[in-house]
């Protein structure tokens, strides 16, 4: 079985970039980007109750706040990440590990994101099960991983289920899970019959401003047959 680093890895030199060849996880570089993503999130599906798997500092947590969800909690496996975050959202981390079972209670979140979370997962399967037994029925969680072509895929040692798409997706299928692929570009909503068109548009933008394969975001809700 393939082993990520135990937790004591996840460290001050971990998310200041010293142990992998990535940008340091600040502020000034995080935020932006999960105020991108809460606030698409947000205006999609109004939700109330999330979860944030692999919550880091709480950036994203922060954000889903200022967009409105009120119950908003986050989980890490890093002690020093949620002592990092700012007094106001501390008290929302726990540190926790995914693999060994979510403190939530069943069918009591309307959302659950994890960004960059799974591919540090050696058994990515038995977090995609907590994550299904927390959502409540019309639930859904925002996956945001790493593509296995991106540079960033091998310059992170923690980085140990790389996976091509259908083997995605079929772990997906196999946790009760049906999904979609989507950009962070086509959640504007597209109305007329150019609809179509500007997704494609905008997804060719994003990635353009990125120069390499944008890494896979996907919404997963439960599978009637699961």
């Amino acid at each position: 079985m393939i082993e990520r680093p135990d937790r004591s890895f996840f460290d001050r030199a971990y998310f200041e970039a010293q142990t992998r060849h990535s940008l340091p996880h600040t502020r000034e570089v995080i935020y932006p980007l999960a105020d991108r993503t809460a606030r698409l999130l947000c205006r999609r599906f109004h939700p109330q109750r999330v979860l944030d798997l692999g919550c880091a500092k709480g950036f994203l947590v922060e954000a889903l706040r200022a967009h409105g969800a009120t119950a908003v909690f986050g989980i890490d496996i890093s002690a020093y990440a949620v002592s990092a975050a700012t007094a106001e959202i501390r008290d929302r981390l726990v540190v926790g590990d995914a693999q060994a079972g979510l403190p939530i209670r069943s069918a009591s979140c309307d959302l659950v994101t994890a960004v960059d979370v799974f591919e540090h997962l050696p058994q990515p399967e038995i977090a995609l099960r907590e994550i299904r037994r927390i959502l409540e029925a019309s639930g859904v969680a925002y996956l945001k991983i790493c593509h296995p072509r991106h540079p960033n895929a091998c310059r992170d040692p923690s980085h140990v289920s790389v996976w091509p798409l259908a083997r995605w997706r079929t772990a997906f299928r196999g946790a009760g899970f049906d999904c979609t692929r989507v950009y962070e570009a086509e959640f504007a909503p597209s109305a007329g019959r150019l609809g179509p068109v500007k997704a494609w548009v905008r997804r060719g933008r994003e990635w353009a401003v990125i120069g390499t394969p944008a890494d896979y975001k996907f919404l997963l809700w439960k599978s009637r047959h699961g």
